[in-house]
């Protein structure tokens, strides 16, 4: 099945438990969405850890000693465990110490949206700590805000039309929450979270074509709201692959509303909080060495430092780490004069906001950037290299001297850093590749009057 996946596939995902069938079927449609099924004869070095207790009965004890083995063989792995609508409530509650409960019955559409938004916490997790350690080995001024989830009371959103499954919401949230607010509609819904900030959200939507799909796809594209949790409901298992597909990332039964909505709730707000101030840190960490102050971009400097610690870390994780090299060219009419820097800074700029919060985006030329992308592989980076194209290209900037448009055209390369190789050397690989990468022709040009 590795071979379905290329030799780069985005995680290593362990599984434990169920029938070959299941693991056959399961192995299939990870490999369709890029990741490499396991055994545990192979748990080292993976990225999570799938315990399947569908149709077993499991004591607590032996499950805490499943994921202790996985823990053992890959300590930095998370652990999801698999269960069926069926399993009591006192099962699940010892359940929920080893690991986070998925329930899925045949399609695992829902549990592969599930694992990318595990990954994707860990990827900020991990590049949070190996900052701050390079920020402190720098021996530099610095200046960075503090990595901590403020413990305010719960805001919590449900949004549905009335009924068993919205009361049983409200009940289970009131105890533990300092505001709940109900509304019925899509349109009540986007009304209230932009009038108020909410930690959580839980959407009761009826149907895969429901308009709380349509508004979750809208608040997963706004900054301001994009960090915000939404919980969805299901009274089928199943339809956690219709609903993923639509946008949505976090499930659970109905029927588990009054005992696990609570716990599911803190955990989740907890997290985002947490997620919220590390972004916030990796956006905002600078100082002496650390940032070029014209663009924004990180120097040359902190990218070396930085970039070794992330090399090393990727060697020793055996996670794969792709580099982006991009090169900018100011675009101007004949008889026009050279854009100003302010125009290159607001280009630059702009590189830093369309890159991931884990992405290191830095200024190694006067035009001429590259940014790390830690856990990537090179298919994934292509994508993100595209992604930055067309916003700058699309973009229009204004220089601060003589007030004129300018337009910008950029060259890209990508190419993964082969294992073992040194940051000094990768850099050199990706400027390479940059500069002899053959110049496209253009199809057409913009004007900017």
């Amino acid at each position: 099945m590795q071979d379905k996946i290329g030799r780069a596939p985005k995680a290593r995902i362990v599984y434990v438990g169920g029938p070959d069938e299941a693991r056959a079927a399961l192995t299939m449609s990870f490999a369709e969405a890029g990741f490499a099924l396991v055994s545990h004869e192979d748990a080292a070095r993976c990225d999570i850890g799938l315990i399947d207790l569908r149709g077993r009965r499991l004591s607590s004890r032996k499950a805490q000693s499943i994921a202790g083995v996985l823990r053992k063989s890959s300590p930095e792995s998370s652990i999801l465990i698999i269960i069926d609508p069926y399993m009591d409530e006192t099962a699940r509650k010892a359940l929920r110490r080893h690991g986070e409960l998925v329930v899925m019955l045949t399609r695992p559409q829902g549990l592969i949206e599930r694992c990318r938004q595990v990954l994707r916490l860990r990827n900020v997790a991990e590049e949070a700590g190996e900052r701050l350690k390079s920020l402190a080995g720098l021996n530099r001024l610095n200046e960075f805000p503090p990595i901590a989830a403020p413990a305010a009371p719960l805001r919590v959103l449900i949004a549905g039309e009335a009924g068993p499954a919205a009361l049983a919401a409200v009940n289970a949230l009131t105890p533990i929450t300092e505001q709940c607010i109900c509304v019925f509609s899509a349109g009540q819904a986007l009304r209230a979270v932009e009038t108020a900030r909410f930690d959580v959200a839980v959407f009761l939507a009826k149907r895969d074509n429901d308009p709380l799909m349509s508004l979750v796809r809208s608040l997963r594209r706004h900054p301001k709201h994009a960090s915000m949790p939404v919980i969805f409901p299901l009274n089928d298992p199943d339809l956690a692959a219709d609903y993923a597909k639509r946008g949505a990332a976090d499930f659970m039964l109905t029927d588990h509303l009054a005992a696990d909505l609570g716990p599911k709730v803190q955990i989740t707000a907890r997290r985002s909080r947490l997620l919220k101030s590390m972004r916030r840190f990796l956006k905002a960490c600078e100082g002496d060495g650390v940032r070029d102050p014209g663009s924004g971009a990180f120097t040359a400097t902190f990218l070396t430092e930085h970039g070794a610690r992330l090399a090393a870390r990727a060697d020793q994780s055996g996670r794969k780490m792709a580099m982006i090299a991009l090169k900018l060219h100011m675009e101007t009419k004949e008889g026009e004069a050279e854009p100003g820097r302010r125009a290159l800074h607001q280009a630059a700029r702009l590189i830093n906001r369309v890159t991931r919060a884990e992405d290191i985006a830095a200024r190694v030329g006067v035009d001429t950037f590259l940014v790390l992308a830690p856990a990537t592989t090179e298919a994934n980076a292509e994508k993100a290299a595209l992604r930055i194209q067309g916003v700058l290209e699309n973009t229009v900037f204004r220089s601060g001297d003589d007030k004129q448009l300018y337009g910008v055209s950029i060259d890209t390369a990508v190419c993964a850093r082969p294992e073992g190789l040194c940051i000094e050397e990768s850099v050199a690989l990706a400027l390479a590749a940059l500069r002899d990468k053959p110049v496209a022709p253009k199809t057409g040009s913009l004007e900017f009057r």
